[in-house]
């Protein structure tokens, strides 16, 4: 859908880059720090960050401004929205117990996939993901394969992404990651070896809605000290692509 320049709220947009400028590393900002990320004026970012307060979605003791559990009202109204985790949340349940290993359902947001269901197992890992949580989607398995299967977000998203080396195996170069989508593509699946953190492995495949389009992914998370990548693909691959299979079938007879 084409929007009109008429129909942009400037306002609404300087306020929602208010909101957003908060992260795990800018929990709490005094309004100088605010202006300077957004951009504003400290009088614009001043009338923003107090209207937060107001509403209940931040809290300030005078100097620092912080967003509150309020927020989360916002993301959790959009997952209630989707059918997906109701569909997906048994059969994910299953498919944690069949290897013994995490799984998580995600979709893309822009440059980055966000969790909207997770199966965990009791196993201490080196990160902690939930739904909400957010990942740059060319390191992770699930966002390559919902790139590879969506022609329109990769075109708009090569040229954006910040090649970050997160690891010795981050991919680095908008060709070589344009090579492994292309790959990901053909065997519609994706693996991918210590790119986001070292010691961790991910493997993913997608889900296919109504008219074989690909809006969400699976991927299953393990260590590197549990499985190499062969026994990954030999052993865990066949479990998780059954399971997409059947989240598939009833998502098409769901819509």
């Amino acid at each position: 859908m084409d929007i009109k320049k008429t129909d942009y709220v400037q306002s609404l947009d300087k306020g929602l880059k208010v909101l957003t400028a908060f992260s795990a590393d800018r929990k709490s900002m005094t309004l100088s720090e605010v202006a300077e990320i957004t951009g504003l004026t400290r009088a614009a970012a001043r009338r923003f960050l107090l209207t937060y307060c107001y509403l209940g979605y931040m809290s300030t003791n005078g100097k620092y401004f912080e967003l509150t559990s309020k927020v989360l009202d916002l993301g959790y109204r959009y997952m209630s929205s989707l059918d997906i985790s109701e569909l997906a949340g048994p059969l994910m349940k299953k498919l944690s117990l069949e290897v013994g290993e995490s799984c998580s359902l995600a979709t893309l947001d822009g440059l980055e996939v966000i969790y909207i269901a997770r199966q965990q197992v009791s196993r201490i890992m080196t990160v902690s993901l939930g739904v909400g949580s957010r990942l740059p989607a060319h390191v992770t398995s699930m966002g390559r394969v919902l790139w590879a299967m969506n022609d329109l977000h990769l075109t708009n998203a090569l040229d954006n992404i910040e090649y970050k080396q997160y690891t010795i195996n981050s991919i680095m170069s908008k060709e070589h990651l344009k090579r492994e989508l292309e790959k990901v593509k053909l065997q519609k699946w994706s693996l991918v070896d210590q790119e986001l953190e070292a010691g961790l492995r991910s493997i993913s495949a997608p889900i296919f809605s109504k008219g074989n389009k690909v809006k969400y992914a699976i991927n299953i998370l393990v260590q590197t000290s549990r499985f190499n990548n062969e026994e990954l693909v030999s052993n865990v691959l066949p479990h998780l692509q059954a399971t997409c299979e059947e989240i598939s079938i009833a998502l098409k007879k769901s819509s």
